[in-house]
């Protein structure tokens, strides 16, 4: 995988001295990231949040290619919190149209890399049109069997905790059979591994309600790089920073 990814790389740069660091038998099978910072890149720049976003956007894609690339088995990208819907409207409503129009333009990026998309998060409250893109997208991707791409669509951690208890006791589960398997089975994806690595963009050192069950053990990496400008170079080098810790899980 990383030698055809180095076919397409100058060899006279950064980012092909970076490949060259990589360990591939130490990849993190799953990466989180926190997409922190459109606002403050497209402020910094002059220009409206919206711009910022869509730019945004655009990594989100290349980001995207690039862990297809390195052979990361799932890639889960915070899209829109629980706590987001207390932004302007307009800002909202231009959010949901762009995910509503990348769903249905970013098709052939699902296809030619035999991604499987899947979401986590309370979507009833999202808009139908984009609910139904949300479908539409899972169902062409199914069987596709590469990795697969997680969106957290207003999602909340804690939210998701107290769904979970919610929902064990209505299926009237005692106490003494609730353990971390069956609880996990109650999670909004119960087949989603936990994140080896979490990256958050743009100076920030905090995870912000983002998969607080599931992070216990991850690895944290909090960059100053605005998530506009996070490409491959940034991406590589948190990925060295990954393979540089000693992951022990509570053992000596």
């Amino acid at each position: 995988m990383l030698k055809s990814f180095k076919d397409v790389i100058n060899p006279d740069t950064l980012e092909y001295d970076l490949l060259e660091k990589l360990d591939t038998n130490r990849m993190p099978a799953h990466i989180a990231v926190i997409m922190d910072g459109n606002g403050r890149w497209a402020k910094s720049r002059g220009m409206t949040r919206v711009e910022g976003h869509k730019v945004g956007a655009e990594s989100a894609r290349k980001i995207t290619e690039y862990c297809v690339r390195l052979g990361i088995e799932h890639l889960t990208l915070f899209t829109f919190s629980s706590e987001n819907w207390s932004r302007p409207v307009r800002e909202i409503n231009t959010l949901m149209e762009m995910l509503h129009k990348n769903l249905l333009t970013q098709k052939e990026l699902l296809i030619k890399n035999n991604i499987r998309f899947s979401v986590l998060g309370e979507l009833s409250r999202l808009p139908g049109k984009l609910r139904a893109s949300i479908s539409e997208t899972i169902e062409l991707s199914r069987d596709h069997t590469g990795m697969t791409l997680h969106l957290a669509l207003n999602y909340g951690g804690r939210t998701e905790i107290i769904d979970a208890v919610k929902k064990i006791i209505d299926d009237g589960i005692s106490s003494q059979k609730v353990n971390e398997k069956k609880f996990r089975k109650y999670l909004y994806n119960p087949d989603l591994p936990d994140p080896d690595l979490v990256i958050r963009t743009s100076g920030e050192s905090r995870i912000s309600n983002f998969l607080l069950y599931q992070i216990a053990y991850s690895e944290l990496i909090f960059t100053d790089v605005l998530w506009p400008d996070f490409r491959l170079k940034e991406l590589l080098g948190t990925l060295i920073g990954f393979q540089e810790r000693d992951r022990r899980f509570g053992k000596v």
